[in-house]
């Protein structure tokens, strides 16, 4: 049991310096055990620089993580537009996709987060629909 204590304690000293990467970027963060999460706020008239500073933000998670012997996994990345149906729509086409060095990220409509299926029109229909 003490084990268990010891490593959280720990894990959580570890990670303290990636929330103030990710902090330095004016990004939400949530971190569990292997997975993380980045939230930014966006103005529908300009997705283009919110993506910009999510990418910025992800490349310097990417030097501490390389600095710490870690590496992330692009193919794992996830991205999600999300907001009421009427921005959603309004946006369309014009959500850029977000670049991670050789690798594009392109939006998904639906994203799953500690077991939620989460949409793009903040609409919980598709994780009702596979439990």
């Amino acid at each position: 049991m003490s084990g268990d204590i010891k490593f959280g304690v720990f894990a959580l000293l570890y990670m303290a310096d990636l929330t103030d990467v990710v902090a330095g970027h004016n990004v939400k963060f949530h971190g569990y055990a292997d997975d993380s999460q980045m939230y930014v706020h966006c103005q529908r008239h300009n997705p283009v620089s919110t993506i910009s500073r999510l990418g910025h933000c992800i490349a310097d998670i990417g030097h501490w993580m390389a600095a710490n012997r870690l590496q992330m996994n692009p193919t794992k990345t996830e991205l999600l537009w999300a907001g009421s149906k009427r921005n959603i729509t309004m946006l369309g086409s014009r959500a850029p996709a977000m670049q991670l060095s050789s690798d594009t990220v392109t939006a998904s409509n639906h994203v799953r987060v500690l077991g939620v299926t989460f949409s793009s029109d903040l609409t919980l229909e598709k994780h009702v629909s596979k439990t």
